[in-house]
């Protein structure tokens, strides 16, 4: 790779774009000099000893300010070679997304080189990289306990063995699934009759109550890990690795509100790429990294071969990786304890009538007393209530006929998916 000044900017396009990205760090603008955006590419491209298709990203930065993103480079070809004699041809399935056209595994022991062209000519390629032996996840826990700032909350640890001790640098992502519960959720939903469109013609918006068509108080939602999750098992001097934290959840976390599981997987890597992503975290965790940043430090493995200004970030790793899967209920570590809040702004104590603009059903609306009308309708169709109780009859002074809830306090699916995982476990 190309050493630059600017490369600090390169680091944080490259998080943003990668599949083990981290935050974007918080600064201004960013003006790196000296070279236009047309000549830097960013590649994200990992093989592993999984027999799938594999996946390699290709894009470049969109925009020189903190919130930068990526655009995938389409119309390339994709070429990864073993010392075997192997040659896997990729297709794009997305813009700056290649697949192999068939699966493959990368074998322990094989050199595997990795071939870009651009559709305007320019060529890149990588050293040769090989992975090393597979690793071994021995268990995953949970422990309830104070973190180091003093906050009551779930710590997941990994412990972990390797039958190479010279070969033992883990790197670590994870995807975290959740049950939600929607806590105002009824059996009944809206249904509009008549909207507004003809309330000119002295004919009102109307609503009923219907039973609910699909699944919306219990839903799951996964998430992906946004940071780089690093352990050196070297530094234990062991050929295991015990007690490596993974996550930590506080109790006012809701993802944990009633059962939790994370998909764990652990990437054996080698000295070279566990050095690559040592300083890629490092440059995330800098508050002012881009005056402290020097030329060169963030050294990858591919290299521009026929365009000398051109500038490409990123590292092409072979490695072996394996994955377990956790659970656990929230009454598993805070039995009878009250449940975290609800997500972010959702507040489901407010419960209240909206009219219905409608004065066969609403309550008394005496001149300038009520506001602005807030139609029920209107809000049902942005998707922003749900039905939560049917008022008194008649209604009060300036109410309408039902009282709602903000739609996520009623309908689940509004914070995640009516389908069960294919995995999920009770």
């Amino acid at each position: 790779m190309k050493a630059s000044s600017g490369i600090a900017f390169f680091a944080l396009v490259f998080l943003v774009f990668s599949g083990s990205c981290i935050d974007e760090v918080p600064v201004e603008s960013l003006e790196p000099v000296g070279f236009s955006l047309d000549d830097v590419l960013v590649v994200d491209a990992r093989i592993t000893n999984e027999n799938k298709r594999q996946r390699v990203l290709l894009s470049r930065p969109t925009a020189l300010s903190a919130d930068s993103s990526a655009a995938g480079v389409p119309g390339a070809s994709v070429t990864i070679s073993s010392s075997q004699g192997s040659t896997f041809q990729f297709e794009e399935s997305d813009s700056g997304s290649y697949v192999s056209t068939q699966p493959f595994a990368a074998i322990e022991g094989v050199e595997y080189t990795l071939e870009i062209e651009l559709a305007d000519g320019q060529q890149y390629l990588s050293a040769p990289a090989s992975r090393g032996p597979e690793s071994t996840i021995d268990r995953i826990y949970a422990q309830r306990e104070l973190s180091n700032l003093g906050v009551d909350g779930i710590s997941i640890y990994v412990d972990s063995s390797n039958p190479d001790p010279q070969a033992d640098r883990y790197r670590y992502e994870y995807e975290e699934t959740y049950k939600i519960i929607a806590p105002n959720w009824t059996a009944s939903e809206f249904e509009i009759l008549q909207d507004f469109s003809l309330i000119n013609e002295g004919i009102y918006p109307d609503v009923r109550l219907v039973p609910r068509a699909q699944e919306e108080r219990v839903c799951y939602n996964t998430v992906a890990s946004t940071e780089i999750l690093l352990s050196n098992g070297l530094e234990a001097e062991t050929e295991e690795l015990r007690g490596n934290l993974i996550r930590f959840l506080g109790n006012d976390n809701p993802v944990i509100s009633h059962r939790y599981s994370i998909l764990v997987r652990q990437y054996l890597q080698s000295p070279e790429a566990y050095s690559f992503y040592t300083s890629l975290r490092n440059f995330s965790s800098s508050d002012n990294v881009f005056n402290q940043i020097q030329p060169g430090l963030l050294e990858g493995n591919i290299e521009a071969v026929n365009n000398a200004d051109a500038i490409v970030l990123g590292y092409f790793e072979v490695t072996s990786v394996t994955e377990t899967r956790f659970f656990f209920n929230y009454e598993d570590f805070y039995p009878g304890e009250p449940l975290p809040p609800y997500f972010e702004t959702v507040n489901c104590d407010r419960i209240y009538p909206p009219r219905l603009v409608n004065p066969e059903r609403d309550g008394p609306s005496p001149p300038d007393e009520c506001g602005p009308a807030e139609g029920l309708t209107e809000l049902i169709e942005q998707e922003i209530v749900e039905y939560y109780i049917t008022n008194s009859e008649p209604p009060g002074l300036c109410e309408g006929p039902y009282f709602v809830t903000q739609r996520a306090c009623g309908d689940c699916t509004a914070l995640g998916s009516n389908i069960v995982p294919d995995f999920w476990e009770e």
